[in-house]
């Protein structure tokens, strides 16, 4: 009778909690998360576009494009498409590099770039840089014992590095050297994790690409930050004598334009708390700023106090990945794009309210334990009754 009691009143709070309690949105198309004014507007902006489609048109290939492309005709008017069939033009197929049936060549006045995966990720980066084809590259810059590039290693960032080429960006890994010279399309410079101490005459052609508009990235961790005090002083973030700490999943994010309307949760191995009069981007929820940002004439920076939240363990851990492409893209001036959704991790996405967290924690933490407890209570006190 007490088990029958029991499983009675589980199913009555499953029942109530599915009439009365609050609903989760599950997303798993990427344009669920289309639901802000400065991600349509962005779509809408697009000029006239023609999108050629290496396969038959009655083929499978065309099917599977055709569902790709649906979305966009909301918000792009003019849109033609039309397919070439690769075996009947193989001059096409050498010109353009085609590998696969299903690529499509994204075509812009006289430009064009090669579309090879289904990915609107990737589409929207190609044509970022169609629209605007002095983008820019990224230089990872080594030689002061930065954190490696490998994809093999847990601290590595070789899994980031690989995402951000796949999604467009144009990277190269450069060893510094006194007689360097950058060429002008080199937009951004990422110092991953220098543990060596900056010397002055690097320092000095650090401040000179400061001059002339390129704009830094600062990723540093606990153990090397007290070891740079020139980058310190230059990126204005002085460490404090606060403890050192692990942040399993922040979801509070200061007012900044990397973070608007930004609700991922993310993961921070260990960050290391600083001083600066810049602009805070990230914060601990006991208001030590671990992130922050400024400008200096027509450069940026950024520097942020733990640089695993992008290695190859923690990468796909919650919204880092979102999170350090919309670091990327404003350190790239790409400020129009930041609120773009990014879902190149392929994930389904559960989005819950803090009132949704607090009733299901009370619910699977309070209620159903109690329910069990109570009903163990019953089976002991009808034992005892019988032992009398």
């Amino acid at each position: 009778m007490t088990r029958i009691l029991l499983a009675v009143s589980l199913l009555v709070l499953v029942l109530v909690g599915a009439l009365y309690g609050p609903q989760i949105n599950l997303k798993s198309a990427y344009f669920d998360h289309l639901d802000n004014t400065d991600v349509e507007h962005w779509l809408q902006q697009v000029p006239t576009l023609e999108i050629e489609v290496m396969a038959a048109a009655d083929g499978p290939a065309a099917g599977y494009v055709a569902n790709f492309l649906a979305p966009l005709n909301d918000y792009w008017s003019s849109l033609t498409i039309r397919y070439t069939d690769p075996t009947k033009y193989p001059d096409k197929v050498r010109e353009y590099g085609i590998k696969a049936r299903g690529e499509m060549v994204i075509h812009h006045q006289d430009n064009y770039f090669v579309l090879s995966s289904l990915s609107y990720e990737t589409l929207f980066n190609g044509l970022q840089r169609l629209l605007n084809p002095p983008d820019g590259w990224v230089v990872m810059l080594d030689g002061f014992g930065s954190q490696s590039l490998s994809s093999d290693s847990t601290d590595g960032l070789g899994l980031w590095l690989s995402m951000i080429k796949q999604l467009n960006y144009s990277v190269a890994a450069l060893r510094w050297q006194s007689d360097m010279t950058l060429p002008s399309e080199v937009k951004l410079i990422v110092l991953a994790n220098p543990t060596q101490p900056i010397s002055d005459e690097a320092f000095q052609w650090l401040q000179q690409q400061l001059n002339r508009g390129v704009n830094l990235w600062w990723l540093s961790n606990p153990e090397s930050m007290a070891q740079q005090a020139q980058l310190s002083l230059l990126f204005d973030a002085l460490p404090t004598d606060h403890a050192i700490r692990e942040i399993p999943a922040l979801n509070q994010y200061p007012k900044h334009t990397i973070t608007q309307q930004f609700d991922y949760p993310t993961t921070w191995r260990g960050v290391v708390p600083f001083v600066s009069s810049g602009e805070t981007v990230l914060m601990a929820d006991d208001d030590q700023v671990f992130a922050a940002s400024q400008n200096m004439n027509q450069s940026r920076l950024l520097v942020i106090g733990d640089s695993d939240f992008i290695n190859n363990s923690l990468l796909r851990s919650g919204g880092n990945q979102a999170l350090s492409l919309r670091m990327l893209d404003w350190l790239m001036h790409h400020d129009n794009r930041i609120n773009m959704p990014d879902l190149s991790a392929q994930q389904t996405g559960l989005f819950l309210t803090a009132q949704q967290v607090v009733i299901i924690s009370v619910v699977l933490l309070i209620a159903i334990p109690g329910l069990w407890l109570l009903g163990a209570l019953m089976v002991i006190f009808n034992n005892s009754r019988r032992r009398q």
